[in-house]
Parts: C-alpha cells; structure tokens; sequence
C-alpha cells in the first residue's frame, strides 16, 4: 500500500517538507536536479546545508526550507516556501524576500547579509498558484513526474516512488478538469483546483479583469470562491484613511461546495464592500457606516434597474453586502463555464456605467 496513502499524510506540508529535505540531504544530484528546474546555477565545489521551519520572528515568520550553498567566498541562501493544499499565507512571499527577512537569516546564521546571495522557491502542489512576489521561482509538484530523480537511500527510493505515485493519481484528472468533476470522484483539493483551472481559462484573456480565488469556510463547511473585480471597480485609498462614506469595492463572485462531490454553482453574486473587504461585523459600529449601507443600496437599485432595462435576469438581494445575484442555468460544468462568462459580460457594463455616475456625483471616491 502507499505509505503517504496509509498515514493520510500528502497534504501535509510540513511532513512533505521534512521529507523533501531528507532527499535533499541524502543525494547532491536529487538536490541539484531541484535546483535546476528553478535555474539556480550551482558551483561544483559547494556544500549544501538544509534546515526546515526556520523561524524568523512573529512579523516575518517561518520558511518551511532554507539551503544554504557553501563555497570557498560566499554563502548562498535558498529560501522555499512548500505548499500543498494551502495558498499563500497573507503577505507570505513579500514577508520572506524583505530586507527584513534577509537581515534575519544572516544573523541566525552568523554572516554578513551584504555578502550573502538570495534566492526564493515558491514550490506548491497547485499549478494555478502563483507567488504574489515575483523574486520567487514558481515551481510545481509536477516537476518530480518528469526525468530521472537520483536517490541512493534504499528506504527513500521507496518513498519518493510512492510518493510519484500519489502526485500521479492527483494531477491525472486535472489535464481535464470539465470532464473530470463531471465524471469521476475527486477529492476537495482536486476539485478546487479543477474549477480554479477552468474558470481562470474563461476570464484571464481580459487583462482589465482582476482574479481572484480562495477556500472560505467553518464548522461542516468548505467552499472554494471565485472573484472577479476591476481596478476601477475600488476605491484608491483604504477606508481606514477616508472613513466609511465613500469607500466602495465591487465584485462579481461564486462559489462552490467542496464537499458535496456532486455540487454546482447556481448562481453568481455581485458585492458592494469597502475596500479593503472587511467583514460586515468589523464596519457595521464604525462612523458613517449608515451612509456607506446607504450607498451600497443606492448602487444595488440603480444596477438592478440598469439590468433590468437590458432584459437580464436578475434578483435583487439585500443581505449584508451582496446587492443582486443572476441564475446560472446550465447542466454540465463546460455548460456552467460558458453561462457564467456570459452572465458576467452582460452585467459588466451595468456595473461600469453604475460606478461611473456615481462617481460624478461624489458619492463614491
């Protein structure tokens, strides 16, 4: 049987890191096969040091791998941040390439940072993740999958062959993802990643959209949401600096029910937020909160009305900050896919036109 099928362990990061940092440690080649798919030149006379979870205080935190390359004149530092079934953590990769963060690791390793060369791995098991900075080497799982991976210790030859096995089995079903969360049985993170891929596909040739994805959920629930916004569609500044009156933050968004195997979207929603977005129970006691829930059901009403006058289906909602929402009717994910674009397109220039008077009118900034 699979050992990372047995111990339930394949999504768990820092196990994988640990074991990672087993075959960086037992074999030169696997190591610099790795860092040559991020092309990280390498000396022939270095040294490799590997470390896991190295904290670097509350502010900054804790890489999950740091390799420092030894040779005769320079330390060079490779900080990889490992990702499986999680996304960036907030600010992570920014956090981890400041100077900050340089400055850390120096100290801890007793070196100039001046005389220190860095490098950044963002390694994740998702191929639709990238790091939202760009210094990192975006790699994916998929790179052990291709050519020859040199390990001498028998019992981790062993391993990493199961552990192919199992990145194998993962990624199958994702080189079709319509046909696959129509079809056959996939679990959370693979459905995820299904509908993060072929929703991403529809919308990413408009390069005026700004897209955006995550996993929201609590007790019983798990759902992956999908937001799509524009740059115009945001106030400039943070409420915190211009109070609640004229902040406004607008997206058109769906979701899905990861755990229901069988679940579609029905429906997409369009929000009226502050930006930044901050839940409704963190605003709702805030100076000129009244006027910012006024603006929101004044944009709300116009946008309904607006849609109305092109023929769209549309429901009005009034719940928190979603303003309306229109059906998505469709039976298959392609069909799904394609209702959704449509369906955005139709209501995108409704929300230009809306923002746009209101603008004029100095309601919203």
């Amino acid at each position: 049987m699979n050992i990372f099928e047995a111990l339930n362990v394949f999504y768990r990061e820092d196990t994988i890191s640990d074991f990672l940092m087993n075959c960086f440690k037992s074999s030169n080649e696997f190591l610099k096969r790795f860092l040559n798919e991020a092309k990280i030149p390498i000396k022939e006379n270095a040294s490799f040091h590997i470390d896991v979870r190295v904290g670097l205080g509350k502010n900054i935190g804790t890489p999950d791998l740091v390799i420092r390359v030894i040779t005769k004149d320079k330390v060079e530092f490779i900080i990889i941040e490992n990702k499986m079934a999680a996304s960036e953590g907030n600010e992570q990769t920014n956090r981890y390439e400041s100077c900050g963060a340089r400055s850390e690791i120096a100290k801890k390793y007793k070196v100039s940072k001046e005389e220190c060369k860095f490098h950044f791995i963002f390694l994740a098991l998702d191929t639709t993740v990238q790091p939202k900075n760009s210094t990192f080497k975006f790699l994916t799982y998929r790179i052990f999958l291709q050519g020859n991976w040199l390990l001498h210790n028998e019992t981790l030859k062993q391993l990493f062959k199961d552990f192919q096995t199992k990145l194998h089995h993962f990624y199958v079903p994702l080189n079709h993802p319509c046909e696959s969360l129509n079809s056959i049985e996939l679990d959370r993170n693979q459905r995820k990643i299904g509908w993060q891929t072929i929703l991403f596909e529809a919308f990413k040739f408009n390069k005026e959209l700004i897209l955006d994805w995550g996993v929201t959920g609590g007790a019983g629930r798990s759902n992956f949401l999908f937001l799509i916004s524009k740059q115009h569609w945001k106030s400039n500044k943070p409420y915190q600096e211009t109070g609640l009156a004229q902040t406004f933050y607008v997206h058109v968004d769906t979701y899905v029910n990861l755990l229901n195997q069988h679940s579609n979207i029905k429906e997409i929603g369009v929000r009226f937020e502050t930006s930044p977005y901050a839940p409704h129970r963190k605003i709702s006691k805030l100076a000129e909160y009244d006027k910012f829930i006024e603006n929101k059901n004044e944009f709300g009403q116009r946008l309904y009305e607006k849609a109305r006058k092109q023929g769209l289906s549309v429901k009005r909602k009034n719940s928190k900050l979603l303003v309306m929402s229109l059906p998505i009717e469709a039976l298959t994910i392609r069909e799904t896919v394609q209702d959704i674009k449509r369906k955005f397109v139709s209501i995108e220039h409704c929300i230009d036109e809306v923002l746009g008077e209101m603008k004029k009118e100095r309601l919203i900034i």
